[in-house]
């Protein structure tokens, strides 16, 4: 005699049917999140690269975002440094001109002019601060107003200036530190030295800081004296050395821009990397999780239709 019994393997395709709708849940929350797993327990072998790589991520995020700060700030710097040196250069051309011509017309407005000029730039600000000020950017780095004042200053005028000697760094990647800050009585003493003395002359006061000029002043009168035409020959080689100066801040400040570019190019390579490495952990490939899903809908769907059949089925129909 035949035993019929439909109970086992009804009891085995309900349990492949609950197989099959928890293999489509998981491939409907990969489509739908894009990950291969919703807790770490799930991908517990890869825990440990994740978890590093995320946190090197985030590290090398912050220094493009700092990075980015950064250029910004020696931007500003270069604009600044280069408005300076076209002041000088203004006032040198307006020197030799006037030795060249005997006429002094415009001279002094020019230092005037290149004065307000420069002291801007010395005490120009961004979101941070103050540009020069060192780590003291809440207050102007340069202390005065006027022309007045720096002639009012000591000889050379050290005293006008209010910044720290604490120049600005930045971490730019995982290895390095770079010293990127400019202060403003480094860039702005020789030059505001040279103003001070012109500025004087002109006001019929000799000048004490070196080099010391005979006198006495005629104080730009026209004709020059040949006191004034002495003078203003003894300024050139100030006034050149201090270009110079000023030229070697801005290369300076131009190797610095050189190497936090090339840093974050490094730094963007890097990111995409991790980023790369990152996805191929805890990402699915969409394409794939896709045909995973549609996969696991036939294989329910048949599942549904074999229990269907089963269940009716019975020993009626046999007999």
């Amino acid at each position: 005699m035949t035993r019929i019994s439909t109970f086992q393997q009804s009891q085995t395709l309900i349990n492949e049917m609950l197989r099959s709708q928890s293999k489509l849940a998981d491939a409907q929350r990969q489509v739908s999140t894009g990950h291969v797993a919703e807790y770490y327990k799930d991908i517990h072998m890869d825990v440990s690269n994740l978890a590093g790589a995320k946190s090197l991520l985030s590290r090398l995020e912050q220094h493009e975002a700092n990075n980015g700060k950064v250029m910004s700030r020696l931007a500003q710097y270069d604009q600044a440094l280069a408005g300076m040196e076209n002041a000088g250069g203004d006032v040198l051309s307006a020197v030799m001109s006037t030795i060249n011509t005997a006429s002094p017309q415009g001279l002094y407005g020019t230092i005037e002019g290149a004065f307000e000029t420069i002291l801007n730039f010395l005490n120009s600000q961004n979101t941070e601060g103050y540009l020069f000020a060192g780590s003291n950017s809440d207050v102007p780095p340069v202390g005065i107003t006027s022309i007045n004042d720096l002639m009012a200053a000591a000889e050379p005028p050290t005293d006008i200036f209010q910044n720290n000697d604490l120049k600005a760094s930045v971490r730019i990647d995982e290895n390095r530190t770079l010293e990127v800050g400019v202060l403003a009585d480094d860039i702005g003493l020789e030059i505001m030295t040279s103003l001070q003395r012109l500025a004087l002359w002109a006001n019929g006061t000799v000048p004490t800081t070196a080099p010391l000029p005979t006198g006495p002043s005629n104080s730009f009168g026209s004709p020059l004296t040949q006191e004034d035409q002495d003078f203003l020959v003894g300024e050139i080689a100030s006034l050149e050395t201090m270009l110079d100066s000023i030229a070697g801040f801005r290369g300076a400040n131009g190797l610095n821009q050189r190497t936090m570019e090339d840093a974050t190019e490094v730094l963007t390579q890097q990111i995409n990397q991790t980023k790369v490495f990152i996805s191929d952990i805890q990402d699915v490939d969409a394409a794939e999780a896709i045909s995973n899903l549609n996969q696991r809908e036939f294989a329910l769907e048949t599942s549904y239709s074999v229990l269907s059949a089963i269940n009716r089925m019975s020993l009626l129909n046999f007999l």
